[in-house]
């Protein structure tokens, strides 16, 4: 992480916000539309017939050989050019701006305009995401694309957010998930019994581990190599690039493709700032946000391919044949209670079973 280089320009924004008293919190005090939006649109209208160009910060968690932030600065120079200069995007990479949760409230108040943030953080104010975190909703990747571009309930899903402050602007992919352990490969749910996984700090990430006859410890990533390293945990799950770039393999050699999640990135907006463009550029804005989809998922996907192969297989055992029907059969009963629970959780289920 490159924190310490912009230290000083995060404490600013940051004490602006706390100054101003305008952090709201994940699940805070709702954001009310806009009385009335033609008003919010002319003012942006103003400011762009003015000459002047309107600059946006995106937080992001990640670093700038991310697959996600090339995209996104390539995102940043179309939206320049297209808008004839109206607006310019800066990109803060390295959690500079702040930890994922941090910047959805200062997405939510206005002190920053964009965010890419995990699915979960989204979940914590709209039930509609929690439905994304249900192991083997999506059967692939390709699956899950069809469904965020396709499916009429996903302008319900983005707009949701909007009483808190927020809209989701588009679905940046994120991979797969699997498991990757300390010391012995994971050949089928029987082998998860007894172990210690670290999770998300989410219920929902912790009832999956459950399920799966491990014992779940949800806590911080940036907690989680010295905890496999240390023994506190015996393993951990989540996307090849992370378990490459952060070098987990280093105490986690055995990697199992459980492919067990297929957890999307979102890319958020404050909710007055996208209303606040005319038609014209918010429809630059969205077609921009439709195709960075697919220029995500080429980049991940030849990241992948290239990091996985990067590995010494001397050192690293890396178990593809995984017996993956063990881990639906043992997380159906869960995912049932989910959705038979929730109504908004059930529309995103029965959603995605009708594209399949």
């Amino acid at each position: 992480m490159k924190k310490n280089l912009f230290k000083t320009a995060a404490a600013t924004i940051l004490a602006a916000s706390m100054a101003a008293g305008m952090l709201t919190g994940c699940g805070g005090a709702k954001t009310e539309a806009p009385a009335d939006g033609a008003k919010t649109e002319a003012a942006g209208e103003a400011k762009a017939a003015s000459g002047s160009t309107q600059v946006w910060r995106m937080a992001f968690n990640q670093t700038e050989d991310h697959p996600q932030y090339r995209v996104m600065e390539e995102f940043s120079k179309e939206f320049k050019e297209k808008t004839e200069g109206r607006y310019e995007i800066q990109l803060f990479p390295n959690e500079t701006l702040g930890a994922q949760r941090e910047t959805l409230e200062q997405v939510q108040s206005g002190v920053i305009e964009m965010s890419i943030v995990n699915n979960t953080h989204p979940g914590s104010v709209s039930d509609y995401f929690k439905a994304f975190d249900m192991p083997f909703l999506f059967d692939d990747i390709d699956q899950a694309i069809k469904f965020v571009k396709e499916s009429p309930v996903m302008e319900e899903v983005k707009s949701d957010t909007e009483q808190y402050g927020f809209r989701i602007a588009t679905y940046l992919p994120a991979g797969t998930r699997s498991m990757f352990t300390a010391k012995t490969p994971i050949k089928s749910v029987d082998d998860m019994k007894g172990l210690k996984i670290r999770t998300m700090e989410s219920d929902i990430y912790v009832n999956m581990m459950t399920a799966f006859g491990g014992s779940a410890t949800p806590m911080a990533m940036g907690e989680m190599y010295t905890a496999i390293q240390s023994g506190v945990v015996d393993g951990a799950e989540n996307n090849e690039i992370t378990y490459v770039n952060s070098k987990y393999y280093e105490v986690a050699p055995y990697w199992s493709q459980t492919n067990h999640l297929i957890v999307p990135d979102w890319l958020i907006i404050n909710k007055d700032v996208y209303y606040s463009m005319s038609d014209a550029d918010r429809a630059i804005f969205d077609q921009l946000c439709v195709e960075a989809i697919d220029k995500v998922q080429v980049q991940w996907q030849a990241d992948v391919d290239k990091l996985m192969a990067s590995l010494d297989t001397s050192k690293v055992t890396i178990t593809s044949d995984v017996d993956i029907e063990s881990f639906k059969n043992a997380i159906a009963p869960t995912n049932e209670k989910l959705v038979a629970e929730n109504e908004k959780i059930k529309k995103v289920y029965d959603a995605v079973q009708s594209m399949k």
